[in-house]
C-alpha cells in the first residue's frame, strides 16, 4: 500500500528533515589539532575563559572539547586533587577525559543545556548540596553513576564548576568494568563505518537521516488517522470541537510527534549512537519539540477563542467579543514570552536579571497605567455582569443612547442626537445604568385632569368605562390595571391610570400608548366632561362682617354642653 502524502505535507516534512539532521553537524568533531583562542572565550559570562562559571557553561565547554577530540582541554573541566588508583596502576590525568568519553559513548547520557541551570549558583532546589549539580548519568552492568558538577574556588577568583573528583573516580571504575565486559552489539556496530564526512562516519549520518525520516513519516501517518477515527465515531462532517481542533492543529502535532519520536530513537542505547551525536540530536529535538508545543498551544488558544465567540454570538452576548479577542492575544503573547524565555535559557543566556528588571519596570508601568487597568477591569465587569449589551438603549447618568460597542478600554454609545459618546469602561461600569431594552413590560401611567364642573356621577361613569377599556385591551396586562380618583387638585379633579403594556420595543409601546390615550379622550368626551386647564377663579363680594345672632347661638350651645358634660374637650371646665 502506497502512502500518499500531500505536497504541502511533503514540503513541511523536508524542512523538518533538514532541521533535524542538522543535529549531526553539531556532533561533528573538527579534524586536526585546532587550537582554540582563549581570548575569544574570555568574553563569556563571569570572566572564565572556558565558561565554567555556570553548570550549563561547564557542560557545554566540556562537550565542545570532547567533540574536537581535545582531551587536554577537556581535562580543565575536571576537579584536580584526586587520581584514581586501582589494581596497582594509576590512570593518568591526560587519559581520564578520554576514558570519560568512552564510558559515556557506551552507556551514558548528558543533560542538554535546556535541562541545566545557567545560573552561577546552580539549581538550589534539586535536592543536592548547594555546591553540587547533576548533569547526567552513566551505566555499567547494574551500576549507575550520577554525574555531578562541583563548584570550587579557582585561584582566588570567582568560583567555577568542574566535574567532581568523586564522579571522576566513579567513571574510572566504570571504565575498568567496561574493559572486562564484551562490547554490546548495537545496530551501528553491525554496520561498517564507511568513509567519514567532516570527521563523522557516514553510518552515523545515515542513521540520523533515517531516524528523522521515520519520525516524520510516522507522525504524518498518525495525524492522518483522524479521518478514519471520525468516520468510526460517525463524525463524518467533522463539525465537532475536537475535529476542528485536530484540523487546525495538524501541522504542529506532526512537528511535535516527529520531534518526540526522533528523541526516542536517538536516545535508545540499542541504536549505538555515540555520546556527542545523541547529545546534540536530543538537544535539537527538544528545541523542535518546544516549537511544536508552543505552536500547538497557540492553535488551541485560537480554536478555543473561536468556539467561545461562536457560542457567545449565538447567545446574543455580543459584548464579550472584544474581551475574548483581547484574552486570546494576551495568551498568545504569554506563549511567545515563555517560549523565548525557555529558548534563551537553553542557549546559556541567564534572563533572571532581565526578568527582575522587567518586574520593576512592570511595577512602574502599572503605577503609571492605573486608569488603563481600571478600564480593562471595568470592561471585564461589563462582560461578567452584562448590565448592557451591544444594541441596548440605556440611560447612564444624564445621557441616553444606544450601545454600539464595548471595547477593551471604552464603551461607545450613539446618543439621541446621533453623536457617538465614548465613555471609559471604569467610569461606565461604576455609574448607574438603566437598561430600557431589557425590560419586559412598559409602564402606562397618565393622569387625567378633569374640570371641577364634572359631577360625581360623571366621575363614577369615567372610572367604570376607563377600567373596562383597560381590561378589554389585548396589549394591556390586567395585573395590575387600575383607574383611581386620587386627588382634588388646585384646578382639576385627578384620575390616575396605572397599567403595564406588552411591547417588544419602545417604538411599539409608543404605538400602543397612542391608541390608549385616544380611547381615553373618547370616553371623557362621551361622558360630557372635559379636561381642565390651569386656571384661577376670583370672587368679588362686599364684606358683611360677623353675624352677631349666630355668634350668640354658638356660645349658648357651648355653655349648655359644658354644663351637661357632653362637650368633647374634657379639660375644659
Amino acid at each position: 500500500m502506497i502512502l500518499r502524502l500531500p505536497i504541502a505535507a511533503l514540503t513541511r516534512a523536508l524542512i523538518a528533515l533538514l532541521v533535524l539532521t542538522a543535529a549531526a553537524a553539531a556532533a561533528v568533531p573538527l579534524s586536526g589539532n585546532t587550537v582554540v583562542d582563549e581570548q575569544t572565550d574570555s568574553a563569556k559570562a563571569g570572566g572564565d575563559p572556558l565558561g565554567r562559571n555556570t553548570p550549563q557553561g561547564m557542560v557545554k565547554g566540556l562537550m565542545a572539547a570532547l567533540a574536537k577530540g581535545d582531551y587536554e582541554r577537556a581535562e580543565r573541566f575536571f576537579e584536580k586533587g584526586l587520581v584514581y588508583v586501582g589494581a596497582g596502576e594509576s590512570i593518568p590525568l591526560t587519559a581520564t577525559a578520554n576514558e570519560f568519553h568512552k564510558v559515556l559513548d557506551r552507556a551514558g547520557t548528558i543533560a542538554t543545556p535546556a535541562e541545566i541551570s545557567p545560573s552561577p549558583e546552580g539549581d538550589l532546589n534539586d535536592g543536592l548540596a548547594p555546591n553540587l549539580e547533576r548533569f547526567g548519568t552513566a551505566k555499567a552492568r547494574d551500576t549507575e553513576v550520577e554525574l555531578l558538577a562541583k563548584r570550587v574556588e579557582h585561584n582566588g577568583e570567582a568560583p567555577i564548576w568542574l566535574v567532581s573528583a568523586e564522579t571522576r573516580a566513579a567513571m574510572a571504575t566504570l571504565s575498568r568494568v567496561n574493559a572486562r565486559e564484551p562490547t554490546e552489539q548495537s545496530l551501528l556496530n553491525q554496520v561498517p563505518d564507511g568513509p567519514s564526512i567532516a570527521g563523522t562516519p557516514i553510518s552515523h549520518w545515515l542513521v540520523l537521516l533515517l531516524a528523522a525520516g521515520i519520525s516524520i513519516i510516522v507522525s504524518i501517518a498518525l495525524v492522518s488517522l483522524r479521518r478514519p477515527f471520525f468516520r468510526l465515531l460517525k463524525w463524518e462532517r467533522e463539525e465537532t470541537r475536537f475535529a476542528k481542533f485536530i484540523d487546525a492543529s495538524a501541522t504542529p502535532l506532526r512537528l511535535l510527534i516527529a520531534a518526540l519520536l526522533f528523541f526516542a530513537i536517538v536516545s535508545s542505547q540499542s541504536l549505538g549512537l555515540p555520546l556527542l551525536a545523541r547529545y546534540y540530536s536530543i538537544f535539537l529535538a527538544q528545541i523542535v519539540a518546544g516549537i511544536g508545543l508552543a505552536w500547538l498551544v497557540w492553535r488551541i488558544a485560537e480554536t478555543a477563542s473561536a468556539y467561545a465567540l461562536d457560542r457567545l454570538l449565538q447567545q446574543g452576548q455580543n459584548t464579550a467579543y472584544s474581551i475574548v479577542s483581547f484574552l486570546k492575544r494576551l495568551i498568545q503573547a504569554a506563549i511567545i514570552v515563555v517560549f523565548a524565555f525557555v529558548v534563551t535559557r537553553s542557549f546559556g543566556i541567564d534572563v533572571t536579571a532581565a526578568v527582575a528588571a522587567l518586574g520593576l519596570g512592570g511595577l512602574a508601568i502599572a503605577l503609571g497605567a492605573q486608569k488603563l487597568f481600571e478600564n480593562l477591569i471595568g470592561g471585564l465587569t461589563l462582560v461578567a455582569d452584562r448590565p448592557v449589551q451591544i444594541g441596548d438603549f440605556c440611560r447612564f447618568g444624564n445621557a441616553l443612547g444606544t450601545v454600539e460597542d464595548i471595547g477593551i478600554r471604552s464603551t461607545r454609545i450613539r446618543t439621541l442626537g446621533r453623536t457617538v459618546l465614548t465613555v471609559p469602561n471604569g467610569e461606565f461600569s461604576a455609574t448607574k445604568i438603566e437598561n430600557f431594552t431589557s425590560r419586559d413590560l412598559f409602564w402606562f401611567h397618565p393622569t387625567l385632569n378633569l374640570r371641577y364642573e364634572t359631577s360625581p356621577e360623571q366621575v363614577r361613569y369615567l372610572l367604570q368605562e376607563l377600567r373596562a377599556m383597560l381590561y378589554a385591551h389585548p396589549r394591556v396586562s390586567n395585573e395590575p390595571a387600575r383607574v383611581r380618583f386620587i386627588a382634588l387638585g388646585a384646578y382639576s379633579i385627578d384620575l390616575e391610570i396605572f397599567a403595564y403594556v406588552y411591547a417588544n420595543s419602545y417604538d411599539e409601546f409608543l404605538e400602543v400608548q397612542e391608541d390608549l390615550l385616544l380611547r381615553c379622550i373618547e370616553i371623557v368626551n362621551k361622558s360630557g366632561a372635559g379636561f381642565a386647564f390651569p386656571s384661577q377663579t376670583l370672587y368679588f363680594s362686599r364684606d358683611g362682617g360677623i353675624d352677631a345672632e349666630r355668634t350668640r347661638t354658638a356660645e349658648e350651645a357651648v355653655r349648655t354642653r359644658c354644663d351637661s358634660g357632653s362637650l368633647h374637650f374634657p379639660f375644659r371646665q
